[in-house]
């Protein structure tokens, strides 16, 4: 090798390891920068100097820009300092470096649901939700989510995420009442009459809340025609709720005339008559149904009782009267019943028709008055 060939080997030896140790050297800086502004940074935010805290992480990040946390200790000072737009800049940096970063998507999910952005602010919380669906915070979370689905309009939305809540066995029990009331609430007010039954059937507990739901699930039942559950949900409704047995039972009544259901509509009289013993307009129209089926024991049983709260009371008295026809007892026995309504004036026709049905007049004047007595007859008579 000639002397000027050493001459250049060695300069260039000599530039190589100048180049090393120039590099070594910015990269030592670099290194002592970063450990150096972290250290500054950690400082000012325990002592809560949220300016200094901005002021360090821009500078670490001058040296390390993809040191995802220094974007994120930055968006906390900025929306410490009330700066959003400049911390929700800072946070999605932040989730561009690290996607799953758990803090940096539930600070977006708060900032977005703050300006009532339901889609961005889910966008974050979602994918926490399904990496850790047991996590009691998200459930919270999830209810703000669905909470603004629903005030922005997005009925629909909000339903699917109220109904993983409520089927959600880990879901506090009080919160799922509350769930399963929203949400037979938000399918009555779609129309959809059959889910919010679903969601009132689901719904289950005591006292006056019990008795409201219960209540409202009638109305459904009957608008989807389920006529016959809506009787089911009113016989509870008359054993947890004495205060309005009646009127259960009466709306029973009610519901059995509209379905033509013959036994529906005496379970509600019979129902009524219980709650109400002196009620014996109601009791006699009972008798009635079951003398026209031919139940002579029932008949005599609920006459019994109505005749034991008023033992003149003309109607049952004829109805009386009837029921020994059926049982083909003694005349003078029959005819005795019917002459105790001739008192009333309401039933004397109908009780002195049925006395001339079974001993006709014989003097032209009492031919006189069954003829007279037998028109108003048949005007009064309910067909007894």
């Amino acid at each position: 090798m000639t002397r000027r060939a050493c001459l250049s080997m060695l300069t260039l030896t000599a530039l190589l390891v100048s180049l090393a140790t120039t590099q070594t050297l910015a990269q030592t800086a670099v290194t002592d920068s970063v450990r150096k502004y972290k250290f500054l940074g950690k400082t000012a935010r325990d002592k809560s100097d949220h300016a200094d805290v901005v002021d360090y992480y821009s500078r670490l990040l001058t040296f390390k820009s993809d040191y995802h946390l220094a974007y994120f200790y930055t968006a906390r000072a900025q929306l410490a300092l009330g700066n959003q737009e400049a911390a929700k800049a800072a946070l999605l940096s932040s989730v561009a470096l690290k996607p799953r970063h758990a803090n940096t998507n539930l600070l977006l999910f708060q900032l977005y649901a703050g300006q009532n952005k339901p889609d961005s602010a889910w966008a974050h919380l979602g994918p926490l939700v399904a990496a850790r669906p047991g996590q009691a915070k998200y459930r919270g979370y999830r209810r703000t989510i669905a909470d603004l689905y629903r005030r922005s309009g997005k009925v629909t939305t909000a339903i699917g995420h109220y109904q993983v809540m409520a089927e959600d066995a880990a879901t506090p029990e009080g919160t799922r009442r509350e769930l399963r009331e929203l949400l037979a609430i938000l399918y009555d007010d779609l129309g959809d009459a059959s889910q919010a039954l679903v969601w009132r059937q689901k719904l289950a507990g005591g006292g006056d809340l019990e008795v409201e739901s219960l209540s409202k699930m009638v109305d459904l039942q009957i608008e989807t025609k389920d006529y016959k559950g809506a009787c089911a949900t009113l016989e509870t409704l008359t054993r947890i709720d004495s205060a309005g047995r009646y009127s259960h039972f009466h709306r029973m009544f009610e519901l059995g005339e509209i379905s033509a259901d013959r036994a529906m509509e005496l379970a509600g009289l019979e129902g009524m008559a219980s709650c109400q013993p002196k009620d014996l307009e109601t009791v006699a129209i009972i008798a009635q149904i079951h003398l026209n089926r031919n139940d002579l024991k029932a008949v005599d049983r609920w006459l019994q009782r109505g005749l034991l709260q008023a033992p003149t009371n003309a109607q049952l008295r004829v109805l009386r009267g009837d029921l020994l026809v059926h049982y083909e007892a003694p005349e003078d026995s029959v005819i005795a019943e019917y002459e105790k309504a001739l008192h009333d004036p309401n039933w004397a026709s109908v009780a002195q028709q049925r006395i001339w049905q079974i001993r006709p007049p014989e003097t032209e004047e009492e031919k006189l008055k069954k003829s007279f007595f037998g028109q108003s007859s048949a005007k009064d008579d309910g067909g007894s």
